[in-house]
């Protein structure tokens, strides 16, 4: 996406927020978007105002918390976009990822958007950002110093590949609860006192009666490889 046209989902946020009749201030703006006439004057960008605010209007009517939402969903979407886009980032996540949060800057930073991403194909975690002046950049993590908790899609493969390797090898699980949450390597095993992960993406699978009882088995679940270990009773 252009700059231009990223600059126009700006301006346009205001128009989706808010609604409400101008009065005689409506003015012709010469750098307004294309074939739209005259437009009511709102604070700009650069003024440190976030979102945009109309200026000269009354009888204001806020929308409902749904619309807002979805009007910021609206502009985290195409901010994706932006991104998604972006040659540099496509290298930095590889072919196989997840996407972890989406939000907004807010009206004191120079950020527009920042996206957070795990990269299984490099075993990275990748932190977006897209600027004000339409700028994408990125840091890159090695998953054994950050990674991110985990995300609903991956508890859930990670109950399904766990549960396939325990059914595989004789274990019933059929008819218990499975959860997984993000496993963290022994103290025993890390050599390094800077490495709090797994070097890949690393999930501790649990299967049990489920209301507040002890699980019975459990399994680590290596999404970055589709790999099953330790997997059994519960000692």
């Amino acid at each position: 996406m252009r700059q231009s046209t990223w600059s126009a989902v700006f301006i346009a946020l205001p128009l989706i927020v808010s609604s409400g009749c101008s009065d005689n201030s409506g003015v012709n703006v010469v750098d307004g978007l294309p074939n739209q006439g005259d437009h009511t004057a709102h604070t700009d960008v650069e003024q440190g105002v976030w979102p945009p605010q109309p200026l000269g209007m009354s009888n204001e009517q806020t929308l409902p918390a749904r619309a807002k939402d979805g009007a910021m969903a609206s502009v985290i979407d195409a901010a994706r976009g932006v991104v998604m886009n972006n040659p540099n980032i496509r290298a930095a996540l590889g072919a196989d990822y997840i996407e972890f949060d989406g939000s907004l800057g807010d009206n004191k930073s120079d950020i527009t958007a920042n996206f957070l991403f795990y990269s299984y194909t490099h075993n990275e975690t990748v932190d977006v950002f897209l600027s004000r002046n339409g700028e994408v950049s990125h840091e890159s993590f090695a998953a054994a110093s950050f990674q991110p908790t985990e995300h609903a899609t991956e508890v859930t493969t990670a109950i399904e590949l766990g549960g396939s390797a325990l059914t595989a090898a004789g274990f019933e699980v059929a008819g218990l609860t499975g959860t997984a949450m993000l496993a963290f390597p022994p103290a025993s095993e890390s050599t390094d006192l800077d490495q709090q992960y797994y070097p890949q993406r690393v999930m501790y699978v649990t299967f049990g009666a489920g209301d507040g009882e002890l699980p019975v088995y459990s399994a680590l679940v290596n999404l970055s490889s589709e790999t099953v270990s330790d997997s059994g009773l519960i000692k």
